[in-house]
């Protein structure tokens, strides 16, 4: 009988911990401007979405999830302009390991939205201010 309490304990523990884990996202945006196109191609790992493009003022949500033994590094490339030739690269997804109040093995709902602008490419985190982090290179 303890034996059957114990199981329906670890049991109850493990599917709590797994639905109460929020998602992570990355958000895309395409604020280049009117009829402006925004290309791009995220991959990590053997998750692979290919080429994809974004119409002018559109957004796209990537959701996934990291658990203790898996932690996706996510990877970008963004083009835009006549022919693509403005391009750039980013690691859009890194895990943050370094916050004192959640274990390692812990990777639930951060956020990570880039926004592609005529200037550059910007990056906010979670609930930090958008920032320039990549300038388009040709």
């Amino acid at each position: 009988m303890s034996r059957l309490i114990f199981f329906m304990l670890v049991s109850a523990i493990y599917f709590v911990v797994n639905e109460a884990c929020k998602e992570n996202e990355i958000v895309i945006k395409n604020n280049l401007g009117y009829s402006r196109i925004l290309q791009y191609h995220c991959r990590s790992g053997n998750q692979n979405l290919g080429v994809q493009h974004l119409n002018a003022n559109s957004t796209k949500i990537i959701k996934f999830k990291d658990d203790g033994t898996k932690r996706s590094i996510w990877k970008c490339l963004f083009r835009q302009g006549i022919n693509m030739k403005f391009y750039s690269e980013a690691e859009a997804y890194l895990p943050i390991l370094n916050y004192p109040t959640i274990p390692k093995y812990i990777q639930c709902g951060q956020l990570r939205v880039y926004i592609a602008r005529l200037d550059a490419l910007y990056l906010r985190m979670d609930e930090y201010p958008a920032l320039p982090v990549h300038l388009w290179r040709s």
